[in-house]
């Protein structure tokens, strides 16, 4: 397949994934198996990265390939917003948990399970371990009766590193963490002093997890893909 039609694809799945509770947009990402070139292109978001020469930050970036897939995306969020609505708010108990199994499916899929396992039977630990983690993220309910700016900022911290992380949605762990509805509520009311010191947990997630995580692909890509295939598993099986 075409690398640009590739990621216009799954530019636009993503956009969907980013629609539906529970599935992470990096899900998707992995599916299609751009996760690590796409956290390659985001660990390059540094100042001096940025330059009036065109070419070269065409290069650094890969607009060839990263626009196709922005803009698939937001092309996503607007076309199918109000599909997405219709079968949550007339359709969820048919809905989810058929997108459970199918995130259960190519859980397998991603971890190219049966021929990988047989060559090293060790990686199921990392795909229990995966599983442990998404079970444990969603069971835990913390409940912040204060929310302070500090706790604000961890939780922008957390939650986005869970948006780059496949399996668990930033969304739910900020559910997680209590802080969802107070969230919401402040960016329907442009409440941007309230949401700054989250959005600032946002950003350094953004600038620095991008790198840790090229990092470790570069030498745990096996065991990684294990564990985040454990995470999208236990995901599709909580839409059931």
């Amino acid at each position: 397949m075409n690398d640009q039609v590739k990621y216009s694809l799954a530019g636009f799945c993503m956009g969907v994934a980013e629609l539906i509770p529970g599935i992470s947009g990096s899900t998707v990402a992995v599916i299609f198996r751009i996760y690590p070139n796409l956290m390659s292109i985001l660990s390059q978001l540094r100042p001096k990265n940025f330059s009036l020469n065109l070419s070269l930050t065409s290069e650094i970036f890969q607009f060839r390939v990263s626009l196709p897939l922005i803009f698939s995306m937001f092309a996503a969020i607007l076309l199918c917003s109000n599909f997405i609505t219709f079968m949550l708010n007339n359709h969820e108990q048919i809905f989810l948990p058929l997108l459970g199994l199918l995130m259960m499916f190519l859980s397998i899929y991603v971890a190219d399970f049966f021929r990988a396992l047989f060559k090293r039977i060790n990686l199921i630990i990392f795909l229990i371990l995966g599983i442990l983690i998404g079970y444990i993220l969603k069971e835990v309910n913390i409940s912040s009766e204060e929310v302070t700016p500090l706790y604000l900022f961890m939780s922008g911290l957390i939650a986005f590193s869970f948006f780059l992380i496949p399996g668990i949605s930033g969304s739910a762990i900020l559910v997680v963490l209590g802080v969802y509805s107070p969230i919401i509520q402040a960016i329907a009311n442009f409440h941007l002093l309230f949401l700054f010191p989250f959005a600032l947990g946002c950003l350094i997630s953004l600038l620095t997890l991008p790198k840790i995580v090229v990092s470790l692909y570069a030498k745990y890509e096996q065991s990684l893909i294990y564990i985040f295939s454990g995470l999208i598993f236990s995901s599709g099986y909580f839409l059931l």
